[in-house]
């Protein structure tokens, strides 16, 4: 299992909800096992596709193809909803964490210079990353 990302008995539930490779088109069946090890690996480490160590995985460009083309098929939509059914709980983190707000959150006398509403800019993606901190 060196340098595998899913372990076995994670493999072989996903299995049955990954595709087969295209038979006589393109060349050979790819390794469903090895692309969700590339995705997974990049989910992980934040990488680039370019930073995909080939010698593990194949080539990026390969990798980020069919990539796309199951997000356009649905199939990540479908494997999510079938294991969300049965969730692995091995790695499950509640975080309860308080912090007090300040007085000003609560209608408590401002500085004068405090008195504009102030705008600023998030990036789409990182939206989703900061609401997740």
């Amino acid at each position: 299992m060196d340098g595998e990302v899913l372990r076995d008995d994670q493999w072989e539930r996903l299995k049955p909800l990954v595709p087969g490779g295209r038979k006589g088109r393109r060349g050979p069946r790819s390794d469903g096992r090895r692309f969700f090890d590339a995705v997974l690996w990049l989910a992980r480490s934040g990488a680039r596709w370019r930073d995909l160590p080939e010698d593990r995985f194949g080539p990026y460009q390969t990798i980020k193809r069919r990539y796309y083309r199951w997000i356009e098929q649905g199939i990540f939509d479908k494997i999510f909803e079938a294991v969300a059914i049965d969730p692995d709980m091995e790695w499950l983190s509640i975080d309860a964490t308080v912090i007090r707000a300040q007085a000003q959150a609560a209608g408590g006398r401002r500085k004068r210079g405090d008195r504009k509403p102030r705008l600023s800019a998030v990036p789409a993606g990182d939206l989703a990353a900061r609401s997740m901190q």
